[in-house]
């Protein structure tokens, strides 16, 4: 085991492996009983900041201690971009809306994957 924590190392890897084994998948022919946790999809009108940590954290922890007590967890993610405020943000930032709306949701997605939370990307709407 290594003396010193690397977490640029550590948490691809072990990310890498949660992805590969399907470990946030939920399983429709499952006898498990079901828990779905959704929690608020972000406008896709920036960066994620704190407050949406904070959100996703929770909804994450809850999701892990249901999963954890046996239940089959759906816990998706998707993104609010049919209201004003992602094409708000693209007019102030002289872009057309769609080239907005999907860069960020492209950038929001890395950024809610590097933080390991257990979303069923499968089901991303």
């Amino acid at each position: 085991m290594e003396e010193i924590y690397k977490p640029s190392v550590i948490e691809q890897a072990v990310q890498k492996a949660w992805e590969d084994s399907g470990s946030f998948k939920a399983v429709e022919s499952s006898d498990a009983e079901k828990f779905y946790c959704l929690s608020m999809f972000p406008y896709p009108s920036g960066k994620l900041h704190m407050g949406h940590v904070r959100n996703y954290t929770i909804g994450d922890v809850i999701s892990r201690f249901f999963r954890m007590q046996g239940k089959n967890v759906m816990q998706p993610m998707g993104w609010d971009a049919f209201g004003l405020p992602a094409e708000n943000a693209a007019m102030q930032h002289g872009v057309h809306p769609a080239d907005w709306t999907y860069e960020n949701i492209d950038y929001m997605r890395d950024q809610l994957k590097r933080l390991g939370f257990g979303y069923d990307w499968d089901r991303e709407l």
